[in-house]
């Protein structure tokens, strides 16, 4: 796609984007989201026994339970889940949130689709109160998250079940309510 057909997609494409919250019943297609678009995102990055773990992984059951504990919204064009993203309060300072999970079907990336889900968790999270966002990121996401405005404050691993761990950079941000996007299309 060349640099003309991209900015009529983005142009496009992110503002019909309705950000909602997920519901058990699109699990599956969760699932599907975050295993597609890593294996996508990562394959440059990560070896194919890491990719295979992460999808066993989000298999699981208690990688379900663990998103539906978090606040997970969803990204859909027209009746189709094209996005996720997913937040909570830190336990240990509820001034902090955590990002759990940002994915884009892979049909989709490169659009804008992953700022917008970001712009909406982040505002979320600055409503409920919290200053710093901060994420566990795969290696392939820096540069996404950098050019989000967030910073590396270190670097580490992920357990990905099987005694398999990939490494992961973490990153912080300050967010804050006055500095928040107002999302039209965002529905509570």
């Amino acid at each position: 796609m060349n640099v003309r057909t991209r900015a009529s997609a983005q142009s496009a494409i992110a503002p019909a984007v309705i950000i909602r919250p997920i519901q058990p019943d699109h699990l599956n297609d969760v699932r599907y989201i975050h295993a597609t678009a890593f294996r996508s995102q990562a394959q440059s990055v990560y070896a194919p026994k890491e990719l295979d773990a992460f999808e066993t992984m989000v298999r699981t059951p208690g990688y379900v339970d663990k998103l539906m504990s978090d606040s997970l919204l969803g990204g859909w064009l027209g009746r189709e889940l094209i996005a996720t993203a997913a937040w909570h309060k830190a336990e240990t300072n509820p001034d902090v949130s955590r990002i759990t999970a940002l994915y884009v079907r892979p049909l989709f990336e490169r659009i804008a689709i992953g700022s917008k889900m970001l712009q909406a968790i982040e505002t979320a999270a600055a409503t409920a109160g919290c200053h710093l966002a901060s994420v566990r990121a795969p290696i392939n996401a820096q540069k996404f998250f950098q050019s989000m405005g967030y910073e590396m404050s270190g670097r580490g691993t992920r357990p990905l079940g099987q005694g398999i761990v990939i490494n992961v950079v973490f990153m912080r941000k300050v967010i804050d309510a006055e500095n928040i996007i107002d999302f039209a299309t965002y529905a509570s």
